[in-house]
């Protein structure tokens, strides 16, 4: 006698079944660990680039800082010269006049207070940093701070040379090394009052050293100007970041 065995669905079905649960099971796994793998990144990119925007806020503090010392450093300087441009038309055969040629010279001419940012951390930005920057128009911004600090690097150019220029005017009229001589100076009170020595030229050198000085004091301006044009942004940038990030 023959005995014939119907096939097992069942058995092929509960296979199959397992076979799908398995698949479910580690297509979830996957997905999981790659949704999991996608936030820690997420975590881990938003602290780095919350850790970049405090770091760059601190150095944009420092920055405003020493702008506003740069600032009055810089004005005193333009006071200072602009009295010196007022002995244009003052009679240089007279003691006084002459100490106060010298004295102002002494303050001022060849005097640079330059800025200079504190960017450790934009230059870490530029790098590789900047696709970090997701919120709002912070990349923009940061990005634009960077721009204007080269234009105030562009009219130091213009203010250093001008400085040197009349620093070599000033070496062409007045004997500074009479700063060195007791006749004319006392250590303790300054220039005295006596007719302190001017160089042979000087009918021609003087109209020449106040015109360097005038161009002095309008590269001083121009330069006063870029950094007060930068400066409240940069002030109105870190209130701005602070909001955005919950900086304190």
């Amino acid at each position: 006698m023959e005995v014939h065995h119907h096939p097992d669905l069942h058995h092929k079905e509960k296979k199959f079944k397992e076979f799908f649960l398995e698949f479910v099971m580690i297509f979830l796994a996957v997905t999981l660990g790659f949704i999991a793998e996608n936030i820690r990144e997420s975590i881990s990119n938003h602290e780095q680039e919350k850790h970049y925007v405090q770091s760059f806020i601190n150095n944009m503090t420092e920055d405003t800082a020493t702008m506003h010392i740069i600032l009055r450093e810089n004005n005193k300087k333009e006071d200072s010269l602009k009295k010196m441009i007022a002995l244009v038309p003052a009679d240089f055969s007279k003691a006084e006049n002459r100490v106060k040629l010298y004295n102002y010279c002494s303050a001022n001419v060849g005097y640079y207070a330059l800025f200079k940012s504190n960017d450790a951390t934009m230059n870490q930005l530029r790098n590789s940093g900047l696709e970090l920057i997701k919120k709002g128009h912070a990349a923009d911004s940061i990005a634009s701070y960077d721009v204007k600090l080269k234009i105030i690097y562009a009219s130091e150019v213009l203010y250093t040379k001008a400085t040197d220029a009349a620093l070599d005017a000033a070496q062409q009229v007045l004997d500074l090394s009479s700063s060195n001589d007791t006749t004319y100076f006392d250590t303790s009170k300054g220039f005295k009052n006596k007719m302190l020595p001017l160089f042979e030229d000087n009918t021609s050198s003087l109209p020449r050293f106040f015109n360097k000085i005038d161009f002095e004091i309008g590269a001083t301006q121009n330069y006063i100007f870029n950094i007060q044009r930068v400066l409240p942004y940069a002030e109105r940038l870190i209130a701005y970041l602070k909001k955005e990030y919950d900086i304190q």
